[in-house]
């Protein structure tokens, strides 16, 4: 360090500190409590990105959802400005920056719901308390970030994107309200195709009658058709059927429906969810908390023999080939013949006793029966797309 450099820096930490001893006690209270402040819209910042990977954002009411964003920003990033050399100000103003990235490629292009927030994450990061050496590293990187995250975006999209052209031409609620379907047709270099996919109507999010959060991820496609057919020859009817109406159908159709339940529902039922065979010939059958507790000790031959040095492997995380080498059979009980289900079962399972059933063009295709069953909108099988 230079002896201009070493003085400039004396400089700046004799003013820093006689600034400390002028401040009077409370006002630096009144500052560590209003960066609380900062803390909240942060958190309003990272609860808005992450809908955006999860959910698709739906203004209701564009100007005035636009206001009160701004309105808020502005008053947030006065908050800011007023205590940017809190600790808890500097670190949302490393925060915001880079989860907003997530928001940029996803609503680009979207610049009244993303300005406001943008133009706050900049200003209070460049004009924080952060030291200017801690401001030019952390800047390089999210700029880095940005441009990274840029780039890997438009590129897979210009690359997967699909070359076709799809347009919405039906869609509407089922007479329970629990289920909302849409009818695609894509135009392509072939003859096209139409798509109809029903997901849930209750897992979306509605604040104030202003922003619309809608779940993404978990639309279940029941129809795949080609060639594609005009809107005027598709016809959706729903109708109302009981549980049992229903499973007396299917046990009509065949006595060898099968379904495949989670091993949360094994568990309402009470039944094993798996059977094991060891390789003394033990055979054993397993509740699924019990399998996915099940330790297996390993000695110096076993091993040798799957190539490990540990002494001990869970069951279910053994791979098949590790099973197969230790004479380990495990039969996976969690497909069932929907005919071995009683009544009694499927409302076990959270089946009501009736409800809505679809028909395309006068073929049932959707039933919210095996929806529950084969847990078609489980959140954990969301799936994530920024594309």
């Amino acid at each position: 360090m230079s002896k201009a450099s070493a003085i400039r820096h004396q400089h700046i930490a004799h003013a820093e500190t006689t600034e400390k001893k002028a401040t009077p006690n409370y006002i630096i209270w009144v500052k560590r409590i209003l960066s609380l402040l900062s803390v909240l819209y942060c958190a309003i910042v990272v609860f808005f990105a992450y809908h955006s990977i999860f959910y698709q954002l739906v203004l209701m009411d564009i100007p005035k959802a636009c206001m009160i964003v701004t309105g808020i920003s502005v008053v947030a990033l006065a908050v800011m400005l007023y205590t940017r050399k809190q600790l808890l100000t500097k670190l949302c103003s490393l925060i915001m920056l880079p989860v907003m990235v997530f928001p940029v490629m996803i609503y680009f292009g979207q610049w009244w719901i993303l300005t406001p927030i943008l133009a706050v994450s900049l200003i209070i990061f460049f004009l924080s308390g952060l030291g200017e050496t801690a401001k030019t590293v952390w800047g390089t990187i999210f700029l880095l970030i940005y441009l990274l995250g840029s780039l890997i975006y438009f590129v897979v999209n210009s690359l997967f994107a699909p070359a076709t052209v799809t347009s919405t031409v039906q869609e509407g609620v089922s007479p329970s309200g629990l289920y909302r379907y849409e009818v695609y047709n894509t135009t392509d270099s072939s003859n096209g195709s139409t798509r109809v996919s029903v997901e849930s109507n209750t897992m979306d999010k509605v604040y104030y009658q202003l922003f619309w959060f809608k779940i993404r991820g978990l639309s279940h496609d029941v129809v795949v058709e080609r060639p594609l057919l005009e809107p005027e020859n598709i016809e959706i009817k729903w109708e109302t059927e009981s549980r049992q109406q229903i499973t007396d159908k299917l046990n009509k159709i065949s006595d060898n429906i099968e379904v495949s339940l989670s091993d949360h529902q094994m568990e309402l039922l009470g039944k094993a969810a798996y059977q094991v065979t060891f390789n003394n010939g033990q055979v054993l059958s397993m509740m699924p908390e019990e399998y996915h507790q099940t330790v297996i000790a390993l000695g110096a031959r076993e091993q040798q023999v799957i190539e490990t040095d540990e002494t001990q492997l869970m069951l279910d995380q053994m791979t098949d080939d590790e099973k197969e080498r230790l004479g380990i059979i495990v039969e996976d009980l969690r497909t069932v013949k929907l005919s071995d289900l009683t009544d009694d079962d499927l409302a076990q399972l959270g089946i009501p006793e009736e409800g809505d059933i679809m028909y395309y063009n006068g073929k049932i295709v959707f039933r919210y029966y095996i929806a529950i069953l084969e847990e078609y909108f489980d959140i954990s099988k969301q799936e994530l797309s920024i594309l």
